[in-house]
């Protein structure tokens, strides 16, 4: 065993003792007991409050593969993508979604939208992580509230994004740094883009400890992802011009790790999310 797989044990022995989860026997796994599912439940409530809504539309977890293609999710992190094989050779292709938005897309594939788009939308997500530290989860849920439309106004809304989640983190006493980082959407190329990707400011992430030992993680992001996707799916502006579109994603379990290793296992200790919290058992 590693020196980070006796790190990653550990933590993994730390959230048993304190009653937040068992182990599940598959690496990046793990079994949510009711206290943990407490602190998920309050997440999302701080959110919608956050973001306005009435709550999120759940996404199911597996997406069309011609969908993942046309994102060119695959041709920039085949080692991430997940594929689901059926005894009917025939059966339609279906990959596990490594993003809540993508399914947003679709929708609006191949037309026009007359005025900025706004989405709120969730969902259990896969990533064929290598490595076995806390956090690096391989199924895990995603909240992502989504813009698409013209190019300033989804800019000054992923901005805002940022002061919005800023304010949400020091409300629950999450130490974060926020740094700039490279962007997961854009294609085959994107390897040879990060400088310039690094240079617009494109990708925010807001990086927290998720256990004692852990250097920083992030557990949420801020994205502008320009008109690739726009342009991917064929989604126009009034103006005939490709709609730019912007997310702002949530790691549910890394932030509840991150409320973890900031407050420790007792939940009376958490005074800033307490109010949004559901007693263990009771209906969310």
């Amino acid at each position: 065993m590693t020196g980070n797989d006796t790190k990653a044990a550990r933590a993994a022995d730390d959230l048993t003792a304190g009653g937040w989860a068992l182990p599940a026997g598959a690496v990046g796994t793990h079994r949510f007991t009711p206290k943990f599912e407490a602190v998920i439940a309050g997440l999302q409530a701080r959110l919608t409050a956050l973001g306005g809504t009435e709550g999120p539309v759940w996404h199911p977890p597996v997406l069309s593969r011609s969908l993942i293609d046309r994102a060119e999710y695959a041709e920039s992190f085949p080692h991430l993508l997940g594929s689901v094989n059926a005894m009917d050779e025939d059966a339609d292709g279906v990959v596990l979604a490594p993003a809540a938005c993508y399914p947003v897309y679709p929708g609006l594939a191949d037309g026009t939208v007359e005025e900025q788009a706004h989405f709120d939308v969730a969902g259990y997500c896969y990533r064929h992580e290598a490595t076995s530290e806390l956090g690096r989860f391989r199924t895990f849920r995603m909240r992502e509230f989504v813009t698409v439309g013209a190019d300033e106004p989804v800019t000054a809304w992923r901005d805002g994004w940022i002061e919005r989640a800023a304010k949400l983190f020091a409300e629950l006493g999450v130490a974060v740094d926020i740094v700039s980082a490279t962007d997961p959407f854009f294609g085959p190329g994107g390897r040879f883009m990060r400088a310039s990707q690094l240079e617009q400011d494109l990708k925010y992430e807001f990086v927290a400890k998720v256990s004692p030992e852990d250097p920083g993680t992030a557990i949420a992001s801020a994205n502008c992802h320009k008109d690739h996707l726009g342009a991917r799916f064929a989604v126009r502006l009034p103006d005939g011009g490709t709609a730019h579109s912007a997310c702002a994603a949530f790691g549910l379990e890394r932030i509840a790790l991150a409320l973890i290793n900031a407050h420790g296992d007792d939940l009376n200790d958490w005074p800033a999310l307490a109010a949004a919290l559901p007693t263990p058992g009771s209906p969310a």
